[in-house]
């Protein structure tokens, strides 16, 4: 598991792999409408089919050594508060190293995702992931998604460019390159 941080910790969060078992605490994530717009979800599928293509989707990175999001742990109460990790991604057709993030509704605008993705960006860069794919890492986001835009340049990213995929979708994609990333330390 090439892309996955090892025994990370904030001073909030414990990160570690996503199990089967955490499947009961991710399902509230598929309540809200508006995830399933920013992931391109279909909206015609149940909570409980998201959940179980999510985490097969989840599971099949870690087999296939693709990277993958972690369960965030809140060291306090030990509960599941949301998933952040590193994932390739292929952005018009190009293999780039992704830093992805998501909090359970309930935990929202409390920091969780700047916090957790500013350990993730550190760590690729510390572990040198980024060196396959051209010295930078990105962030890649649903245009109308205002709230991961925010830990994105919380996270000293910027943006990079917007994109269409195949099915029309578009993104935003923020970056930092490992140039930009030394001077911030």
């Amino acid at each position: 598991m090439k892309y996955i941080p090892v025994n990370l910790e904030t001073d909030r969060l414990r990160f570690r792999l996503i199990t089967k078992s955490d499947f009961e605490a991710w399902l509230p994530f598929f309540s809200p409408d508006l995830n399933r717009h920013f992931l391109f979800l279909d909206a015609d599928k149940t909570a409980l089919e998201l959940c179980a293509f999510w985490f097969e989707k989840c599971l099949l990175r870690y087999e296939e050594n693709r990277g993958g999001l972690n369960a965030l742990i809140d060291k306090t109460t030990g509960k599941m508060i949301g998933q952040c990790g590193i994932l390739v991604q292929h952005i018009d057709g190009e293999p780039r190293l992704e830093v992805g993030y998501s909090i359970l509704p309930g935990h929202r605008n409390k920091g969780y995702a700047t916090e957790a993705a500013v350990a993730a960006k550190n760590y690729a860069f510390e572990h040198k992931m980024d060196l396959d794919f051209n010295h930078t890492i990105v962030s890649m986001l649903h245009i109308d998604n205002h709230g991961s835009e925010k830990v994105a340049i919380a996270n000293g990213m910027t943006l990079e460019k917007t994109f269409t995929d195949f099915g029309d979708n578009r993104f935003h994609v923020y970056s930092q390159s490992r140039k930009e990333w030394l001077k911030t330390k």
